[in-house]
């Protein structure tokens, strides 16, 4: 697997967050949406969503029928899979993940701006500069 990332666990990310709920399915997604580029074995995805194989195997049938995932190729015995960027459904979820990464962003943006300003109000060396 070489040039692709380390899995890692994705327990808070923004995409979750905001929903609240920890649902596999959503789990699954939302590993697969950070890792766009790259196709993994089952294994490798219940691992990066933080999720048994079990829970996979029970999410992955709606997940593979409508469309959200595909097959891209096999390495040795191991069916890969990668996103389905043509759904236009997962077309949706990436738009309001990267609407959920934006607003967050703007937010923290106007958060540093108001402690910077503060900041600088209170900060006797400016005054005489």
């Amino acid at each position: 697997m070489d040039g692709i990332p380390p899995i890692e666990d994705h327990d808070e990310t923004l995409f979750l967050k905001e929903f609240g709920i920890k649902s596999p399915a959503l789990r699954i997604l939302d590993f697969l949406m950070d890792n766009k580029a790259y196709d993994y074995s089952k294994t490798d995805i219940a691992k990066g969503a933080g999720i048994s194989r079990t829970t996979l195997s029970m999410a992955w049938e709606n997940l593979e029928k409508n469309g959200l995932v595909r097959e891209t190729r096999m390495v040795g015995r191991a069916k890969m899979y990668k996103l389905n960027l043509k759904n236009p459904v997962v077309k949706k979820f990436i738009e309001l993940d990267n609407a959920i990464c934006e607003f967050h962003a703007t937010r923290l943006e106007k958060e540093e701006a108001t402690i910077d300003s503060h900041e600088n109000k209170s900060d006797p060396r400016l005054i005489l500069a």
